[in-house]
């Protein structure tokens, strides 16, 4: 069981998130890769939210340069889990680079993962835009505080390792 997760964090929720899945999953017996995506022109935290170049890129949904990929081949993993923290009710610049980046190139099954500040089905929305980019997305969660909702990234997990043994065994 080889999985690989890439996400995007400003602020550390979606960090968190996914290194609880990443920690849950190995104690599971999985290998895990982790990538952290970085914007190449980063945000500053500061006002976040109010930053006119935060605002443009999120909400043109142009493509924007980003790292953290380095070493990543879709192909050597069982499942891609895709993570990202939601702005002004989509996935970030980056990760929207990437999943542009990676269309047609991820044939593997997909779960995604949001972070929000208020409870609402955004894994859902980034469900679809990446199905409609032809991604198999086989699970899809929002987490809003990953403090108190632990049970969440419990199913959440559960829900992959199932993926997992389900594909490992003969057809």
């Amino acid at each position: 069981m080889r999985v690989a997760i890439i996400y995007y964090s400003k602020t550390g929720r979606t960090r968190s998130v996914a290194m609880q899945i990443k920690k849950k999953l190995v104690e599971s017996g999985a290998i895990v890769d982790i990538y952290e995506l970085r914007h190449v022109r980063e945000y500053s935290r500061w006002l976040l939210h109010f930053n006119p170049r935060v605002i443009y890129d999120t909400l043109s949904g142009r493509s924007v340069e980003f790292s953290g990929i380095k070493g990543f081949n879709p192909e050597v993993y069982d499942i891609v889990i895709i993570g990202s923290p939601i702005w002004f009710g989509t996935v970030t610049p980056a990760i929207k680079s990437f999943i542009r980046t990676f269309k047609g190139k991820i044939s593997k099954p997909v779960a995604c993962f949001t972070t929000a500040n208020i409870r609402s089905d955004y894994s859902l929305k980034f469900k679809e835009v990446l199905e409609s980019m032809g991604y198999r997305v086989v699970l899809h969660e929002t987490i809003t505080d990953p403090e108190i909702e632990g049970e969440l990234i419990n199913e959440f997990v559960k829900g992959i390792l199932k993926v997992l043994t389900s594909s490992e065994k003969p057809m």
